[in-house]
């Protein structure tokens, strides 16, 4: 009688256990699958973001630009100052050292979110900053073909300089600014960053997302069509120029003043390309393959050949040293 009731509590004691361990068991693993999701969860969301070799890319390249620039715009416009010239192409000039000190004010919001990881300085200025860098790659641009085009007039006997007058590069001047500003700013400010994500975990610089709007992937493709077919236009033109040039005066064609300056107005196209154009091609390719799940090499190649539209702020130490009068 004694007995029974031992094994009926052993009974008990072992199925307990057998409970417990099961428990534990079940919990262990709906551990490990949070554990998995929340890794998964992060990394897809690491993907879509620049990485620290990225950052440090940026930083190094914004950094050379921020001090290089600076130095440029201050001791050519120090120079433009003493000069005093009331020529087309001067003040064409004085638009662009204006477009590149805009641009270099931004520079340090962008270091210090390269460095931290953390924007602090809310969505708008986020926009504000991110707008600002292509604003300044697009109004430089249309600056650098006026001042092309200009010397191509002048060689085709279609305009003198003589009667080009102040008010006249004044009225250019203003002219570009509103048109640019018509049709830039409702674009990017209307289109770009409404999402509410971008203001998320404090961060910055992602509006290629907006991207799968068709609206803006028709506008990005005519906006590249529309650049690479100037550029080729007007580098077909000014190399068969140059090299008419170089044939008529044969060998003194560096002595002849008309050789030098559109040699020198060549410089502006080789800007473009250089710096403008591989962003443009790019986009090509990034547009047709980004998507949410793919890996961080296609935003990292975006956002340094973003960075490399800001290089052409160094023209300005290339007219110090004399490359361009």
């Amino acid at each position: 009688m004694t007995i029974a009731p031992c094994v009926f509590y052993q009974k008990q004691i072992i199925r307990g256990k057998d409970q417990f361990y099961a428990l534990l068991s079940s919990s262990w693993q709906n551990m490990e699958l949070i554990n998995t999701t929340t890794l998964s969860n992060t990394s897809s969301v690491d993907l879509d973001h620049c990485d620290l070799r990225c950052r440090r890319i940026l930083i190094a390249l914004y950094s050379v630009v921020l001090l290089g620039g600076t130095a440029g715009t201050v001791m050519m416009s120090r120079m433009m100052f003493k000069r005093k010239s009331q020529s087309m192409i001067a003040t064409i000039i004085v638009n662009i050292i204006v477009l590149h000190s805009i641009l270099l004010v931004t520079l340090p919001f962008r270091l210090s979110y390269y460095v931290s990881v953390v924007w602090k300085f809310g969505s708008f200025t986020c926009r504000v900053v991110s707008s600002i860098i292509y604003g300044h790659m697009y109004f430089t641009f249309v600056f650098y073909v006026v001042i092309v085009i200009l010397r191509l007039l002048i060689y085709f006997k279609k305009l003198q300089m003589q009667r080009l007058q102040r008010y006249h590069a004044v009225v250019l001047s203003i002219t570009v600014w509103m048109v640019g500003s018509l049709i830039f700013l409702p674009v990017f400010f209307l289109k770009y960053g409404i999402d509410p994500s971008h203001s998320e975990q404090h961060r910055c610089f992602e509006f290629y997302k907006d991207l799968n709007c068709r609206e803006l992937i028709i506008i990005n493709y005519s906006i590249i069509v529309f650049m690479m077919t100037i550029v080729v236009v007007l580098f077909l033109i000014k190399m068969a120029v140059i090299f008419q040039l170089a044939k008529t005066h044969w060998p003194d064609t560096w002595a002849h003043q008309e050789y030098r300056a559109q040699i020198k107005s060549l410089f502006f196209l080789l800007v473009i390309v250089v710096c403008f154009i591989p962003h443009h091609v790019f986009r090509i390719h990034f547009i047709q393959n980004f998507s949410e799940i793919e890996d961080s090499q296609l935003v990292l190649y975006n956002e340094i050949c973003i960075a490399l539209t800001t290089v052409c702020c160094l023209d300005m130490l290339c007219f110090i040293r004399g490359v361009i009068h």
